[in-house]
């Protein structure tokens, strides 16, 4: 050993190295998924004792965060940055809804089963886990830094290289130049969990499938002591009687390990650190801190018990940025589009020429793009602009499939089970534009929805709603004075509205209405109205929120019609963290109807509003106040437990409230939360209708038209 690093030596002098090998090691950091995070510990370790990393090599983790180190920035930058994100937001492929038009968020229902299809075709996720978001982290802080060093790896602060297995020739891939957020996210592609990566003929997955501690790569390209550091998970232990999973698990394991066997080499320092049985999908801010502070702590007391690890008391820290900037935007171009027309894209563009390419505008920018719901995937890359320290913004998109079908289902033991099927086109006539299909029903009653939303002008936020709808039922119908009997409700509505979004925050829409109604064999009634409707919605999670507002107030007046009105219907719910693991939400509704009305204009209570102890659609009302406050708390799992009490006003006229009418109650519900939305069991009892027990299963957006 002594023999060839005294050659290793001369052949370097030779070679008219100015920098001699001793005076700097090149660094391996393996795969490992959230036990990567100990990378982070070990660089600052590193820089703290003068360790002068002249060069990385990376697999999977190791290259996410190796990545970042050789474009410069710090490892106290890099520790922050781990510990700051929200791990469970990067790796989630459903979009940030506070990007997207609130239009277009509450057109959502609420299903519990939801397949992509190619006509008539269902089509299978390209993985468990998306990469968009992560991809487009490594993006913004990457892509400045290749717009000044080019995209050779050896031109950044410190020469890297990252590996990648290739499906194709089933060989392992060395980057050493390219689009280096691409590399990074092509050597973390585990398979079946993140998406492969396609690049030319080559289609690659996790860079650990087939070396996970390239210790090779790094011997065979730079002539210095090799480090490596191993943060991969401990072997599995051989089940008695394994599970399907287990068996695939492990046989994965086996294949990799003896893939990897082909390209072993022993570095001249090895450390392994001990995390503690960290776990590789554990991505919680909880986990990284503990994971960071392990590797920093360990590699320290390993640095001390090898002093023969070359030092530079000399150098100063090789790194130190905390952000970067590429310079203003002078362009803007875009690749890979198709069914999806560049003014559709132009509607969710937030950045314009002039505007600075910081890293957090790119991840902004991105983040609207992609919450347009027309693409799987929006890349992003950078090019200068001539000489003047400008740059292009090119953008690769990857259209998503635009149609799909969801199911929705529901059980309330008032009305029994309801059924739905929902099919969405997410590009109609190719504008981005969103046409929305409801159909289905339950015991004695149907519905149908159609609605075209038009977001063509989404960027100035305005938008034109189209919609009509209709259900036949026969209900039950609960009287004042205890009696009930059965009709059959037949009711057809239509919209146009224009309208204006701001947003997260609230809409507003005016435009004109038309309904129909018929009774049984009553004679068609009908009016046609203008209204004005407002919302406002901060809703965190519109079926259990913890915490927001959201109030819709809708004015309609049909003065042409025999039965002319005014109509001003409201509903406010607020909610608030209540003590340790409980939320204290308030809703209050109704309707203040004044005018020459029929009978079924009244206001009555519905299957999402309603009082405990009293039967939904019961009790109506020309003019209404409606509350309900809800203490709601968590249990272990998914269960909860929720107790509430509300109370009703009536009258006839707004001018007339003492002759009023005050109805009351309250309840407990106890359930859990399932795919198809909270299942409780509750008992409540009304000062009208004395007790009732409810079973139901599903939320409330689940219901159709008329429920």
């Amino acid at each position: 050993m002594l023999f060839q690093k005294v050659l290793l030596l001369v052949l370097t002098i030779i070679a008219g190295e100015t920098e001699v090998s001793n005076n700097g090691i090149s660094l391996v950091l393996s795969g490992g998924g959230a036990r990567g995070f100990a990378h982070v510990g070990v660089l600052r370790a590193l820089e703290e004792e003068k360790v002068w990393i002249r060069s990385v090599t990376g697999a999977s983790m190791g290259s996410l965060i190796g990545g970042l180190y050789c474009c410069g920035y710090s490892p106290s930058f890099i520790d922050s940055l781990v510990k700051n994100t929200d791990w469970s937001l990067v790796f989630s492929s459903k979009p940030d809804s506070r990007l997207t038009m609130l239009p277009l968020r509450l057109s959502n229902s609420h299903d519990i089963l939801r397949l992509q299809v190619k006509g008539f075709s269902p089509l299978l996720p390209r993985s468990a886990v998306s990469t968009q978001r992560v991809g487009s982290l490594l993006s913004s802080l990457t892509c400045p830094i290749q717009v000044e060093a080019g995209l050779h790896f050896d031109s950044l602060p410190v020469p890297l290289r990252l590996v990648a297995f290739d499906l194709v020739s089933y060989e392992r891939i060395v980057h050493s130049s390219g689009n280096l957020a691409m590399c990074q996210l092509s050597s973390m592609a585990v398979p079946a969990v993140f998406p492969a990566v396609r690049m030319e003929d080559m289609l690659l997955v996790d860079g650990g499938v087939g070396d996970n501690i390239p210790v090779d790569v790094a011997r065979e390209t730079w002539n210095y002591p090799v480090l490596a550091v191993d943060i991969s998970s401990e072997p599995a232990e051989i089940p008695e009687i394994p599970t399907m999973l287990q068996v695939g698990s492990l046989t994965y394991s086996a294949l990799s390990a003896r893939v990897n066997d082909l390209y072993s080499a022993q570095p001249d320092f090895y450390f392994r650190p001990d995390l503690h049985g960290a776990k590789s999908y554990n991505f919680t801010t909880e986990a990284a801190d503990s994971v960071v502070e392990l590797g920093y702590t360990q590699m320290l007391t390993y640095l001390s018990e090898h002093p023969e690890i070359p030092r530079n008391e000399s150098r100063s820290s090789s790194t130190s940025a905390d952000e970067f900037s590429a310079g203003v935007i002078s362009g803007i171009k875009y690749t890979g589009l198709g069914e999806v027309s560049e003014d559709a894209v132009r509607d969710w563009m937030i950045l314009s020429t002039g505007d600075m390419a910081t890293s957090v505008n790119l991840r902004d920018a991105a983040e609207k793009l992609y919450a347009s719901g027309l693409f799987d995937r929006v890349d992003y890359s950078l090019e200068p602009f001539s000489d003047s320290g400008c740059v292009n913004i090119v953008y690769a998109f990857t259209e998503r499939e635009p149609s799909s079908i969801g199911i929705g289902m529901t059980y309330n033991n008032s009305f029994g089970l309801d059924g739905r099927i929902t099919y969405r086109h997410l590009n109609f006539l190719n504008d981005g534009d969103h046409l929305i299909v409801n159909a289905g029903g339950g015991d004695n009653y149907i519905f149908a929805e159609l609605r075209v939303l038009d977001l063509s002008s989404g960027r100035r936020k305005w938008f034109n709603d189209y919609s009509l709808s209709g259900y036949q039922m026969q209900v039950k119908s609960f009287e004042r004075d205890g009696s009930s009997s059965y009709r059959v409700v037949t009711e057809g509505h239509g919209d146009i509205a224009r309208g204006f979004s701001t947003g997260w925050s609230g809409l507003n829409e005016v435009g004109i209405s038309g309904t129909t109604h018929r009774y049984g064999s009553d004679e068609l009634q009908g009016f046609a109205s203008i209204f004005f409707s407002h919302l406002t919605e901060t809703m965190d999670n519109p079926v259990h929120p913890k915490t927001g507002i959201r109030f819709e107030a809708r004015l309609s007046w049909a003065p042409l019609m025999t039965h002319k009105h005014l109509n001003l219907g409201y509903d406010f719910e607020g909610a608030v963290p209540f003590l340790r693991k409980g939320t204290m939400v308030l809703n209050v509704w109704g309707q203040l109807l004044a005018g020459t009305t029929w009978d079924w204009q009244e206001c009555r209570l519905s299957a999402s509003r309603i009082i405990p102890g009293m039967p939904y659609y019961s009790l109506p009302a020309r003019q209404r106040i409606a509350g309900l406050a809800r203490f709601r708390r968590r249990l272990n799992g998914p269960f909860f437990l929720s107790i509430e009490t509300g109370a009703v006003c009536d009258w006839e006229s707004p001018f007339e409230i003492e002759d009023n009418e005050w109805t009351w109650g309250a309840g407990l519900a106890a359930g859990l939360d399932t795919p198809m939305g909270p299942a409780s069991v509750s008992w409540g009892w009304s000062s009208e209708f004395h007790s009732r027990w409810t079973v139901s299963v599903g939320s409330s957006s689940t219901y159709g038209p008329g429920r």
